[in-house]
């Protein structure tokens, strides 16, 4: 092949490789390069992912992952929690959080009233995990859960610090838990701050989000996550 030929082909495979599609996938902004690997990976500044790069940053419960629903979300495709198996479901990112400057983890939740009678009614979870391994239980060390009765509870540590009515089901909402620098907890709903209080052990600094929840045949859904400095 002549110079020209391959500087040619170098060319339309670089214009190939910058093609994007509109929903774009998963960003993550490091504090700093690793020298050594790690099995806990180091602490980044931010994370943002919209599920269209499938569920490639998240590590799953074994055998209770969610799954990725590519007929809903907002817009589609979405993280999906609950089994048909009728067991919830769970993971964690596979990025790490420093909120000693502060933190803020956020999502957009969708979930349905359960048929009548149901196989398992909905419910989800949205937070800082306390442990390194994904889980279907649903403690926080600093985060939100909606239960199957209707009520949000307001977690930090793993116990809750408040508690209200769930949002309205058939409507993506937005949940929003900030870690301020002094380690006590804000919870915002769709922006507006419903509740505050309790202190994130240190313990739990440098730990992954989780998610996880439980439905059938309508399964919750998560989507938009973004963790970020304060």
């Amino acid at each position: 092949m002549s110079t020209r030929r391959f500087l040619h082909a170098v060319l339309i495979g670089l214009a190939f490789f910058q093609l994007g599609s509109d929903k774009s996938s998963c960003q993550v902004m490091h504090n700093g390069p690793s020298s050594n690997p790690d099995p806990f990976p180091t602490p980044v500044q931010s994370f943002s992912d919209n599920f269209s790069g499938g569920l490639s940053f998240w590590r799953g419960a074994v055998p209770d992952s969610p799954g990725l629903d590519i007929t809903q979300g907002n817009p589609v495709p979405a993280m999906q929690v609950g089994s048909a198996a009728l067991r919830p479901t769970g993971a964690v990112t596979l990025s790490t959080f420093d909120f000693s400057e502060g933190l803020i983890i956020e999502a957009d939740i969708y979930y349905e009233t359960a048929s009548p009678p149901p196989a398992a009614a909905p419910d989800l979870w949205v937070g800082l995990s306390p442990t390194a391994e994904p889980t279907t239980i649903p403690d926080l060390a600093a985060g939100q859960y909606i239960d199957a009765t209707g009520t949000l509870h307001l977690q930090v540590n793993g116990v809750d610090v408040g508690a209200t009515t769930a949002p309205l089901t058939g409507q993506w909402h937005r949940l929003s838990t900030t870690i301020r620098t002094d380690g006590q907890v804000e919870f915002r709903l769709n922006g507006t701050l419903i509740g505050s209080g309790g202190q994130v052990n240190s313990a739990y600094n440098g730990m992954p989000m989780k998610v996880g929840g439980d439905g059938y045949p309508e399964r919750p859904k998560i989507d938009n996550v973004s963790v970020r400095k304060l």
